[in-house]
């Protein structure tokens, strides 16, 4: 049998499978994808961070520059978010995903995190970019359902392909923040965040007045008119043990 007899052989098999998954918030299960259309589905809160200007820093700087930033930000997310029980998967050359799996009450736990990632690229390690000129992120953030499938034979869970309207939505929002707006969020978190999460205190002519931390920003998604919202808020990673 040839190769394309053998593809031919595989495609038909796909085109037939019914795509069964298992639902669970234990990345660990990752182990138990195979090739014959078996994934996992979660209910996550997702963080969809880009290199905005990667195709100007891959033509000025080199290919050896972008895929060094790139490895970077990766080990970055990757402390950061592991510490907070998310996981990050490499999903195109130019960005990142950050999933938080767990119900719309942990919502609060991957904001935290996008705002201590903010802190990190922008603040804490911003000098190990210095001989990167220009590098620009911005994270895009929904809640919802995935599902993830491995199409190749890699089992590590940076390999999964993951598919959810949510995921779009991440990375629609994203569009819409850049610099110091580093994260935005959908309404579905900012409306289940708690008080401690959308209100910070500053004093204004010596008193003490509650500032709203995000912007209201309107947007056109599948052609209807939605809301995110922004912030340039961070949460520092000085004091993290």
């Amino acid at each position: 049998m040839n190769w394309k007899d053998e593809l031919s052989e595989q495609l038909a098999t796909l085109s037939k499978a019914d795509f069964d998954y298992v639902e669970t918030k234990d990345i660990n299960r990752a182990s138990e994808l195979d090739n014959n259309c078996t994934g996992i589905y979660m209910e996550s809160t997702i963080i969809y961070f880009e290199i905005k200007n990667a195709l100007a820093v891959l033509k000025d700087q080199g290919r050896r520059k972008m895929a060094q930033a790139y490895t970077m930000y990766y080990r970055i997310l990757s402390a950061i978010a592991e510490k907070d029980g998310g996981f990050v998967n490499c999903y195109s050359p130019n960005s990142l995903l950050v999933v938080f799996p767990g119900k719309e009450e942990d919502q609060a736990t991957a904001v935290r995190c996008a705002m201590k990632i903010a802190s990190a690229l922008s603040e804490t390690y911003k000098d190990k970019f210095a001989h990167i000129a220009g590098l620009e992120f911005a994270m895009g953030m929904d809640h919802g359902h995935i599902m993830g499938t491995k199409t190749g034979s890699d089992n590590n869970m940076e390999h999964i392909s993951w598919f959810g309207t949510c995921i779009y939505k991440a990375i629609r929002i994203c569009k819409e923040c850049s610099r110091p707006f580093y994260v935005g969020i959908s309404g579905l978190i900012y409306h289940s965040l708690g008080e401690d999460m959308r209100i910070t205190y500053r004093r204004i002519l010596g008193i003490k007045k509650s500032v709203e931390i995000w912007t209201k920003v309107s947007y056109q998604h599948e052609n209807v008119k939605k809301h995110l919202y922004q912030t340039n808020q961070k949460i520092s990673i000085e004091e993290e043990a």
